[in-house]
């Protein structure tokens, strides 16, 4: 596969897109807007209205602005219950407007509104952030503040726990397009949509809740099985912590385990370096590479706790008895064999509550969200939850999937109204289950059809790309490519990722689409993404 054509026609027409600013500007300032009130008809979900805060204009001389003038604009949506949080949010304004925005997405349980002044998920580090190019940049808190990303307590109440589901998202657009009509006297042409991890699945939620209204979306990484995200969490609990911890697998083993899937899988794409891309041979021979290690006799050998527990639900994952939202009674494992480091935490005692970092990453997060949105009982232990049999649980568990996540396979309405998707997930990311996502995206194209789905989505898996970082930690110009195919109809193009880690800075690889892997061609520099070809 030639994958030079027709990439540089696409990223000229892409870029010169991105840099054509239209002579919208400000009919209003910054002082009308402070004080400005919405009323709850103003918002299509339910409020009681919201208003500007604050409204300070930055101006392009100002020390430390390199993003041109903006008005910098911060803002609460009021609640229906007088006992929910508000929503926070910040809005920045461009002097000169392209007439579109970016909304951003958050991260674990949110609580913080994320940075709105950078570049998107994953975007490009060579191009300019989309504020300086003329975007209308906005994101919100999700509906509550908190100064831990790990926090759940706010699921105790039912419109906070609405509002971190979906509606924050909406309510949150709604305000922005009312401030910017206020501004600009007139609203954005184009919305478009980024995150990874919680904004990943935002990011889908979006295009899955409002399609009308969202003409792209960047989702990364995303949680799109929320709750069979959070089951495997308790699943992993019980499996290392039952028994005294009988499960638990020290960091030194845990780190035996990655480095010798690497040096047995490694070479299986013909380059030596570093990353796993052939996984589907990978995790062909990964029952080898536990047997060795498990061997009776062997010193330090992995246990039958070990191995059939906690091994088996982190790379096989957990099939429920009963069916959650849109049919799902399953959450696939990690690539935990192939090379990808577990995270088990270093230390064996289970703590109360569980504390990530010591203990296993995803048991605190699943024990805040079976305190808080299920059982709703600071109390609730998390090694006394049955994932198999979670008795009057069940019917809050499956009610809340219906809630939360992004698992419905029909993006029709997406699809028919021209909105696109890029999707991208990494290979090596012990946080959000590669294989899970695969799943949902072959359930789309089940669903959809493989000739529907590629007019509207691209879903792409990346080798060494963990959550957000990892071996080979990407960016690509991914604003410009959607931007693109929204505006002027012209398909991603194959292009690289840029690996932006310090000890590898600047090596490539072609970003490929689902089921495709990155072939090293046995000539050229390794570095190189000209030098792979994608095979499928």
């Amino acid at each position: 596969m030639n994958l030079r054509t027709p990439l540089l026609l696409a990223l000229l027409l892409a870029h010169l897109g991105q840099f054509q600013v239209s002579a919208a500007v400000p009919s209003s300032s910054p002082a009308q807007l402070l004080g400005l009130k919405l009323p709850a008809s103003a918002l299509s979900l339910p409020t009681t209205g919201a208003e500007v805060t604050s409204a300070v204009l930055v101006r392009a001389n100002d020390e430390g602005n390199t993003l041109g003038e903006y008005c910098r604009v911060l803002g609460s949506i009021h609640p229906v219950d007088p006992k929910a949080p508000e929503i926070k949010f910040q809005v920045n304004l461009p002097t000169h407007w392209n007439e579109k925005a970016l909304q951003m997405g958050g991260g674990g349980y949110n609580g913080r509104i994320p940075n709105t002044l950078g570049k998107p998920t994953l975007g490009l580090e060579s191009v300019p952030v989309p504020l300086a190019l003329g975007y209308i940049t906005f994101a919100s808190d999700s509906g509550h503040q908190a100064a831990d990303g790990d926090d759940a307590s706010f699921a105790l109440n039912d419109e906070s726990l609405a509002n971190y589901g979906y509606m924050h998202i909406r309510k949150t657009r709604d305000a922005v397009f009312a401030i910017a009509q206020a501004y600009y006297g007139k609203t954005p042409r184009r919305l478009y949509f980024s995150g990874g991890s919680t904004g990943g699945r935002e990011a889908l939620t979006a295009a899955q809740r409002w399609p009308e209204v969202y003409d792209g979306v960047m989702a990364n990484y995303p949680t799109a099985n929320f709750m069979g995200l959070r089951l495997w969490g308790a699943a992993l609990a019980r499996a290392v912590y039952d028994d005294n911890s009988a499960g638990w697998i020290a960091p030194d083993m845990v780190g035996k385990i990655a480095k010798s899937a690497i040096d047995r899988l490694d070479a299986l794409d013909g380059a030596k370096d570093g990353l796993v891309s052939n996984m589907t041979a990978a995790r062909a021979q990964s029952a080898a590479l536990i047997a060795e290690l498990s061997a009776p006799g062997k010193e330090g050998a992995l246990t039958k706790a070990q191995t059939e527990r906690t091994l088996s639900v982190y790379h096989e994952g957990y099939k429920l008895s009963y069916a959650l939202a849109n049919g799902i009674d399953s959450y696939g494992g990690y690539n935990s064999q192939e090379g990808i480091t577990m995270q088990l935490g270093s230390q064996a005692a289970y703590m109360e509550p569980p504390e990530s970092g010591p203990n296993a990453h995803h048991v605190s997060r699943a024990d805040q969200f079976l305190k808080y949105f299920v059982a709703r009982d600071p109390k609730f232990s998390l090694l006394s939850f049955d994932l198999m049999n979670p008795g009057p649980l069940k019917e809050r568990l499956i009610k809340l999937s219906g809630e939360i996540g992004a698992t419905n396979p029909d993006f029709e309405k997406m699809r028919a109204r021209g909105g696109k998707i890029l999707w991208v997930q990494g290979l090596d990311d012990p946080s959000v289950s590669p294989l899970e996502n695969i799943k949902i995206y072959q359930r789309i194209v089940a669903k959809m059809g493989a000739e529907h789905v590629s007019e509207f989505l691209r879903f792409y898996l990346v080798p060494g790309l963990a959550h957000g970082g990892g071996k080979f930690s990407i960016t690509w110009d991914n604003l410009a490519i959607l931007d693109n195919w929204v505006e002027h109809g012209v398909p991603p193009p194959i292009t690289p990722g840029v690996d932006i880690n310090k000890a590898t800075f600047g090596r490539s690889r072609p970003m490929c689409e689902y089921p495709g892997w990155p072939r090293y061609r046995g000539t050229g520099d390794i570095n190189d993404w000209k030098s792979y070809e994608i095979v499928k």
